[in-house]
Parts: structure tokens; sequence; C-alpha cells
């Protein structure tokens, strides 16, 4: 099974430090146990932001075993049907949202999963997309009212 991987995925399997590194690096082994692991032009092109040469990309995708896809026009399509509708629902900033779109719309059109860590945007936009998402980390309960000392 094709596995898409969103551009904050990417950036982890690069970085050491990075919160879902650890999880991403599982996540992509066990995803390649049973299909390739994709990403298209977008998350290339957002991945590629914080590398110093086209090179450096290239050799992330390449040390991961990470194919790439050209977006087909049903995903162009329908990511600008799902800005419209963001848009009509959100009156605010629109700016960011547009690359998930296209990344969401991707997968859906070739009916695959996406692994990422923005689960409420994709959820909402894209329903029919399963989702590969690090589990939740549970806060601790508050332990009452803070106390300030006035001595």
């Amino acid at each position: 099974m094709t596995t898409f991987l969103d551009t904050c995925i990417v950036i982890a399997l690069t970085n050491d430090a990075d919160r879902l590194h650890a999880w991403s690096v599982e996540e992509v082994i066990k995803c390649k146990s049973n299909g390739p692991a994709v990403i298209c032009d977008i998350v290339y092109c957002e991945a590629s932001i914080g590398m110093a040469t086209r090179q450096e990309i290239d050799d992330v995708i390449n040390e991961w075993g990470i194919e790439r896809i050209h977006m087909p026009d049903d995903a162009l399509f329908r990511a600008g049907r799902a800005f419209i509708q963001y848009k009509h629902i959100n009156k605010g900033p629109k700016s960011g949202v547009l690359p998930d779109f296209l990344v969401g719309a991707t997968a859906e059109v070739h009916s695959a999963p996406l692994m990422t860590d923005d689960v409420t945007r994709f959820t909402t936009y894209f329903p029919s997309v399963g989702l590969i998402s690090p589990p939740k980390v549970s806060l601790p309960a508050a332990l009452g009212p803070l106390s300030v000392d006035s001595t």
C-alpha cells in the first residue's frame, strides 16, 4: 500500500531533535514494509526550504527511499475546491492552507493514507483520506490553582 508523507514527516526524518523524529522513523519504516512511501511536488518544495541545495533534499529522498509523484489535475482541482470551502468558512487570513490542500487532495485522488501531524485540517477537508498520525500526548491533570507566597 502506498503511503503519502506530509512535509512535517519529511522534516522530522532529517532532524534527530524534532519531536516527531523517532515516531516518524518508526512509522516510515513500517509503512515502507507494506509499499512505497511517496511525496508530491508540494512536499518536495516545502521540505526543500530548510535545505541549502537541491542535492540536500534529493539526498534525503534517496536515503529514505521515498518516491516522488507529480500531482494529477484531479488533485489540483480538488485542492482548489477545498480552498474555496475553507475561505467561505474562515473569513480571516488564508496563508499556509493551500499547500495542505494540495497534499490532502493528492492522497485522496490516489486513495492512499497520509502520514501527518496535522490531523484537524485533513480530517475536515479530506475525510476519506486515512491518516497515520502520532498518538496525542496526555497532559497531566491540573493540580489545583496556583498560590503565590506573599512573604
